[in-house]
């Protein structure tokens, strides 16, 4: 199991330098490929509702930055004939399963 340790990103909404409070392991993407914002104050928790399910989680700016990215991915109109959708998908399920596994069963499972 990979080290779980802060994720410095630039924010999408005030272009600052940011350190999660929260350890992860490595961010699965290209931090370019998804914004991350974050609230001036520091880690804002975010409200996402299942789809499908209509449940509800919180989750910090990493985890929603990476959920986005997820349910982009998903609603893509070739995503089942993309492997690398597919494979972003892939990237984002294991990133939650081993950073977040309640999320990932209220959300994405």
């Amino acid at each position: 199991m990979e080290n779980k340790k802060s994720i410095e990103y630039t924010c999408g909404c005030c272009n600052e330098t940011r350190r999660t409070k929260q350890k992860y392991t490595k961010y699965p993407y290209e931090i370019s490929v998804g914004k991350i914002f974050c609230d001036k104050i520091g880690d804002e928790m975010l409200t996402v509702t299942n789809p499908f399910s209509g449940e509800k989680y919180r989750l910090t700016g990493i985890e929603e930055s990476i959920y986005s990215i997820i349910m982009g991915a998903q609603f893509m109109p070739h995503y089942m004939t993309s492997p690398t959708l597919q494979k972003d998908v892939r990237k984002g399920l294991d990133w939650f399963r081993a950073n977040n596994a309640e999320a990932y069963m209220k959300l994405l499972d």
